[in-house]
């Protein structure tokens, strides 16, 4: 009885089409987002929750692709403060964030707000983010309540780069079913 042998042939999966400029700046911006996406996921899912049909990783990449530029060099870059990191209906907090010291600690200072039927109860909770965009690390910060005015510290990690880092806040209702719209903070130095 003769052996025969099975040849299997399989496909190399790789793309043959000729793509245009537009395809290569749209490769160029989904990568760049997406790998932005995937480091700090923890915060998309708490700042896109609730968003109904598909992912918060979806929600959050369509949200933002806005916001990836490609030069003619098909270099890409992604403008941080423009960057959303939650989107809903709740208004916003009002925060600011001072940065001072030698090790840099960040004072998160919020103003007590009323309660807005709907869209702003005194229980939502208030979440500042640290974002260091050279090592593309995040931090998320548990502020106080929206209806407390207080202050909370927040010192930086040792390897993260105080010149790189943006600083957002957004409001998550008490069920976390409904965010606000992060907001950048920009950043106010003491000495």
């Amino acid at each position: 009885m003769q052996r025969e042998k099975n040849i299997v042939r399989a496909k190399v999966f790789g793309r043959k089409d000729n793509p245009t400029p537009e395809i290569v700046m749209q490769r160029i911006r989904v990568r760049l987002l997406g790998k932005l996406a995937r480091r700090i996921l923890p915060i998309i899912r708490k700042g896109f929750a609730g968003v109904g049909n598909g992912t918060a990783y979806n929600a959050f990449m369509s949200a933002n692709m806005i916001q990836v530029t490609v030069d003619e060099n098909m270099n890409g870059s992604i403008d941080f403060e423009g960057l959303k990191l939650a989107s809903g209906l709740l208004y916003t907090p009002r925060v600011e964030v001072t940065c001072e010291g030698t090790p840099q600690v960040y004072r998160f200072v919020q103003t007590a707000e009323e309660a807005e039927e709907g869209f702003a109860a005194l229980d939502d909770k208030v979440y500042g983010v640290l974002l260091e965009t050279a090592l593309q690390r995040v931090r998320l910060v548990a502020l106080k309540n929206r209806g407390v005015a207080g202050e909370t510290e927040v010192p930086l990690p040792a390897e993260w780069n105080a010149d790189k880092v943006n600083v957002y806040c957004f409001a998550v209702s008490r069920n976390e079913r409904i965010v606000s719209d992060s907001v950048f903070l920009p950043l106010s130095t003491q000495a």
